[in-house]
């Protein structure tokens, strides 16, 4: 028994060196990096460059981890924080918006995947068949940026943030469900041969749900794409699907959710990398905080409750999509 516990807890230290290491690695490419410094590869032609204004390293580390530590707890990866404030700072062309938002996000839910990955609680299997769902989307919206300009995508963006605040705010009901409710849905769940979840997390609290891959999969398919499109990674969308529509409890959605984003970010990412899309000099700072916030949000998460975990992720949708139709 002592020999498990042991190996348990090797594991757990291995993931935590490992986002040590990637926070320093992290922090040397920043300190080689200007405020405007791109990805290219070595075969592309020279673009025009787009001016930005440099904000100190210190505020863009501050909010970094501010967006990390949040977006972890409520499972969004950051997007729709990052995406907002990076309009408002330097007004790029959407797909480097696009494409910077997305590597940031990218870190972020690596990181607070480790975290939750370490407290047990994601559903790897459903993660994996979302994901597998959400590639061909994903890799398609990169290269609809690319050829396609829209000059009204801060309004498109706001109305997406705008709807989805109000549609969670009022669906928070259906996350404290009653015994009867919960009994009707796992006979439902049977008679359509749902997938039985079950595990313990590691602090000794046990799960039992079933899960509607199908309706999953079907709802990534289209997903995949607007993750991209968006610049967001796929968490603000996955936690809503996630909780109202296959009710996995909370504390599983937000974990889940993250793991499909850290996936999903990585596939939508490659087109941009083709490209040359990303503007390192800011995301790698940021980068560094959301790494550090997202650690820290995945241990306030696991002592939130559930309804003020949705309440925070309401709050933020509604103002900054106020913000982006001010911008």
């Amino acid at each position: 028994m002592k020999d498990i516990q042991q190996v348990k807890y090797d594991v757990a230290d291995y993931v935590k060196i490992g986002i040590g290491l990637f926070i320093a690695i992290l922090a040397i490419l920043a300190m080689f990096s200007t405020p405007t410094s791109k990805v290219q590869l070595p075969s592309q032609l020279a673009m025009s460059s787009t001016i930005a204004v440099q904000q100190p390293a210190w505020l863009l580390l501050a909010i970094g981890f501010a967006i990390g530590c949040y977006g972890t707890i409520v499972g969004i990866g950051g997007g729709p924080l990052i995406l907002p404030l990076l309009v408002f700072f330097y007004g790029w062309e959407n797909e480097i918006l696009v494409a910077t938002t997305l590597f940031i996000v990218f870190l972020n839910a690596a990181s607070g995947c480790s975290g939750y990955a370490m407290q047990k609680r994601i559903d790897y299997k459903g993660g994996i068949q979302f994901t597998a769902a959400a590639i061909p989307g994903a890799l398609i919206s990169g290269y609809f940026h690319h050829l396609v300009n829209l000059s009204f995508f801060n309004i498109i963006f706001g109305l997406f943030l705008l709807f989805l605040a109000i549609y969670t705010m009022f669906s928070v009901s259906k996350v404290a469900r009653t015994a009867a409710m919960k009994k009707a849905d796992i006979k439902k769940a049977e008679a359509e041969g749902h997938r039985l979840v079950r595990f313990t997390d590691r602090f000794g609290i046990k799960y039992k749900f079933y899960a509607n891959d199908k309706l999953g999969i079907s709802m990534n398919l289209l997903l995949g794409f607007f993750c991209g499109f968006l610049g967001i990674g796929g968490g603000v969308f996955q936690v809503p699907i996630l909780l109202f529509l296959l009710f996995y409890p909370l504390h599983i959605a937000t974990a889940t959710s993250h793991f499909v984003t850290f996936m999903t970010c990585g596939i939508a990412l490659l087109p941009h990398l083709f490209f040359g899309n990303i503007m390192f000099g800011q995301a790698i700072w940021m980068g560094i905080g959301v790494v550090a916030g997202a650690q820290v949000g995945a241990r306030i998460a696991a002592k939130l409750n559930s309804k003020v975990t949705l309440y925070l992720f309401i709050i933020i949708l509604f103002v900054f999509a106020i913000k982006l139709f001010l911008l």
